[in-house]
């Protein structure tokens, strides 16, 4: 039996991820309109350079993986990582929403590639061996799903802070010295800076003892297993190759790009759609919709886990999505323009179906379970590894879609009011659009053949496999 994890241990594990959640929840809400309408680069340069970035960025994903399942420190080989990763993401956080003075758009386009490779880079030293580590602290199912569930706590309040920071300093400021929110959003990025580190410290020390090298490694020589040790590039694509020839990973996996996809486009969208179609400020986007979302999405993580026991992850899972997605395909066109209470509801309704994502998570780690029983090694590093590759993959699919979209319905950053035709295209982007991918998202995830009774078999072999080792 897998002795249980103190609730100090499930907290501090989930820390870390309130900094890599800021971070994200800024750069998705504010990052491309920032750099459209306030930097001056056009939409379509803007999702071109944040395509780019994130496709880049994503083959590090694997690589990251790759090296923590082979290092071998006196403190784990997934810790070592957390804190010179997020002081590199603080600098590069602080950096990217504080662009010097550009006077061109190639040089617009230059800086913020080269920012976001950067800071993508730094979530990754920090995201990859994070998540790694939570698959690897107890071999309980139920744990599991608590520790992913206690990560995304985290990630919530964190995205709420990356959300709530700038519109709250920008209330404070007078609007005609900040019209375009520019020193607020960089005024928000000094804040969080010190939080995002205090937090990878704070994880680094709840799991003191608790990151030990796999079995692999601990059967060889030391002098085989230093983290040093050369990594060939060849090896880890056919790593993963057999990743993804896993059939219970492959099918999770596209479940959740299809659904990153149509979250990347939801959350680059959003402030287009509530300012331009339902005409709201930025203070009452924020205020009243975006940050009820959050909350809902927060309070629902408990309810999430026990659909999980009573009904399996994969049903729960199901239900969530699929919900989200017919909801929001019917809910944002119909919105009357100029009024929030439609929208508030909607927020908190959302937020409790989008709180289904947890599972999606936990399943990973249970999809693990099947590659050790196949092949005797850990490899949890590659498996999230190769996730967060999607993950990047599917984002800049959704950002470069976004930038695109906006120039096919005719949006202009330089006019500050649009068309009536240009608001309902942007409500049929923002509504229908997204829903249909977080439909077709829980359709895949409903074809996943890993149910819990087949899961459970995986485990009881596993365990035998455990005992025999020990005896012998």
């Amino acid at each position: 039996m897998t002795p249980p994890l103190s609730h100090r241990t499930k907290l501090g594990y989930g820390a870390a991820d309130w900094g890599l959640a800021a971070v994200e929840s800024m750069v998705q809400i504010y990052l491309f309109k920032f750099y459209n309408v306030v930097v001056g680069l056009p939409a379509l340069y803007t999702g071109l350079a944040l395509a780019l970035a994130i496709v880049w960025d994503a083959i590090t994903d694997p690589l990251m993986g790759g090296i923590s399942d082979r290092s071998r420190w006196s403190s784990g080989r997934r810790r070592p990582y957390l804190l010179p990763g997020a002081a590199l993401l603080a600098v590069s956080f602080i950096w990217i929403f504080n662009p010097p003075p550009l006077d061109s758009n190639a040089a617009r386009f230059a800086f913020l590639l080269i920012s976001f490779i950067l800071l993508n880079t730094a979530m990754t030293v920090v995201g990859v061996p994070h998540s790694a580590l939570g698959s690897e602290l107890s071999f309980d199912r139920d744990q599991r799903t608590q520790l992913f569930a206690y990560k995304r706590l985290f990630g919530t309040v964190g995205a709420l802070a990356g959300l709530w920071l700038p519109g709250l300093i920008l209330a404070q400021m007078d609007g005609h010295a900040d019209p375009t929110g520019a020193q607020a959003r960089g005024l928000a990025s000094w804040w969080l800076a010190a939080p995002i580190v205090l937090c990878a410290w704070v994880t680094f020390q709840a799991t003191r003892g608790l990151d030990r090298p796999s079995a692999e490694l601990r059967s060889k020589p030391a002098d085989h297993a230093q983290p040093h040790r050369p990594i060939h590039l060849w090896r880890l694509f056919a790593d993963q190759r057999s990743a993804l020839s896993n059939p219970f990973f492959r099918i999770l996996l596209l479940a959740f790009l299809v659904a990153a996809v149509g979250r990347t486009l939801n959350a680059s969208t959003a402030l287009y759609y509530y300012e331009y179609r339902l005409q709201l400020t930025e203070q009452e986007t924020i205020g009243w919709i975006l940050l009820p979302f959050f909350i809902s999405f927060l309070a629902s993580l408990p309810g999430w886990i026990w659909a999980a026991r009573r009904w399996g992850k994969k049903a729960a899972g199901v239900i969530g999505v699929c919900g989200l997605g017919v909801s929001t395909a019917v809910a944002y066109p119909l919105f009357p323009i100029g009024e929030l209470a439609a929208p508030l509801v909607y927020a908190l309704v959302g937020g409790g179906l989008a709180g289904a994502v947890v599972l999606l998570d936990a399943l990973v780690a249970d999809t693990i379970d099947y590659d050790k029983l196949k092949t005797g090694l850990d490899r949890e590093g590659l498996y999230f590894g190769v996730w967060r590759m999607g993950t990047k993959l599917a984002r800049a699919l959704g950002l470069g879609l976004n930038g695109v979209s906006l120039w096919l319905i005719g949006f202009s950053a330089a006019t500050a009011t649009q068309t009536p035709e240009t608001g309902w295209r942007l409500a049929l982007l923002f509504g229908p659009m997204v829903g249909i991918l977080f439909f077709g998202a829980g359709l895949i995830l409903w074809r996943l053949p890993l149910t819990d009774e087949r899961h459970q078999r995986i485990q009881r072999l596993l365990r035998r496999r455990r005992q025999r080792l020990h005896i012998s």
